[in-house]
């Protein structure tokens, strides 16, 4: 494991705690605000409904979810398609809690979760007929590595789907990267790639038929509250951390902030879907 991931070990060990309080304790992921969504867990599930249409999922498919989380997706897929879904993580507290909702759904014969590393995996060759990663693909330090990995244990045929925020912008100002360095720090997060940069990728992986959906404005209301949540929890947290309390915490609600900044400014949340 490189040092990236030993830090998103480590993060997601200790930050899942914060999800399950402030976002929620079954998905992770942004959620469309698609026209008549009321709630979070509405938009969550168009975004699980979205990234299944572009799968074309079926009930004979084996998916690989690239960074499961807590395994919602995972859920969402085996129980309306009917599909074989294996989900993997780094972050052992997030496998806990995804093979103990896995038993309380009754869903061990399709869904398995195992902790891996989605740039060196132990699956052999063509093992998947479609692999997607919703919001955790950013966290590769190098994203071909991944995207190779990936190419590679994908059947012929298979599909690709990634959902992240991706930069539109090269050469950013002084402020724009102080923003930047803050938001990718407090979720550990390498770096982000170029919207542009992760299409060449995915050509240089093997990938073809490649299409990109951008879906800031869907997210925007999910932003737009997350920075809420950051602006109202920043000050106790600095407080805390002063005192001693986890640093951790306080680089999460810098981060919730300047996310937003960063889609306002520079960056768009996009999905990739690509062929093998």
């Amino acid at each position: 494991m490189d040092k990236a991931a030993k830090k998103e070990e480590q993060y997601y060990d200790n930050a899942q705690v914060l999800y399950n309080l402030f976002w929620s304790s079954k998905n992770l992921h942004y959620g469309f605000w698609e026209k008549g969504t009321r709630t979070l867990s509405r938009a969550i599930e168009n975004e699980n409904a979205f990234v299944s249409k572009l799968l074309d999922l079926h009930k004979g498919d084996c998916v690989l979810d690239a960074g499961c989380g807590v395994g919602g997706t995972c859920f969402f897929m085996t129980r309306n398609f009917g599909a074989k879904v294996v989900g993997i993580t780094l972050s052992r507290r997030q496998l806990l809690q995804a093979r103990r909702k896995s038993r309380e759904l009754g869903l061990g014969n399709l869904v398995s979760f195992k902790r891996m590393d989605f740039c060196r995996t132990d699956f052999p060759e063509n093992a998947f007929t479609k692999i997607f990663g919703v919001e955790s693909v950013c966290h590769a330090h190098d994203k071909l590595a991944f995207l190779k990995e990936a190419h590679r244990i994908l059947k012929p045929g298979g599909r690709i789907v990634i959902c992240d925020g991706f930069l539109t912008k090269r050469n950013l100002t002084r402020r724009e990267m102080q923003v930047y360095k803050k938001c990718l720090k407090g979720w550990v997060v390498d770096n982000l790639s170029h919207k542009d940069d992760f299409l060449r990728d995915l050509r240089k992986a093997g990938f073809r038929n490649t299409i990109f959906y951008d879906k800031t404005k869907e997210v925007m209301p999910s932003s737009s509250w997350i920075a809420i949540v950051g602006y109202l929890f920043t000050p106790l947290s600095f407080a805390s951390s002063r005192l001693g309390f986890k640093k951790y915490v306080h680089e999460h609600f810098i981060t919730c902030i300047n996310q937003r900044r960063i889609l306002d400014r520079f960056a768009v949340y996009g999905v990739f879907v690509a062929e093998k």
